[in-house]
């Protein structure tokens, strides 16, 4: 999150979505937002599949 990149001095989302809502530029926290929510379908995704190779009582039909 935005502390980590602040004590490491990592140049980061959080902070880049930070400053963006703080001036209202709405384009660039639109894309931030759109990023993340893709980024976590995704991963569910995948969660969901590694479920079904690793249980075998999981099936999708």
């Amino acid at each position: 999150g935005i502390i980590t990149e602040t004590i490491f001095s990592w140049p980061g989302i959080g902070l880049a979505y930070l400053q963006a809502a703080v001036v209202e530029d709405i384009p660039v926290v639109m894309g931030i937002l759109t990023i993340i929510g893709i980024l976590t379908l995704v991963s569910h995704l995948i969660a969901d599949i590694g479920y079904a190779f690793l249980d075998p009582r999981i099936r999708y039909n």
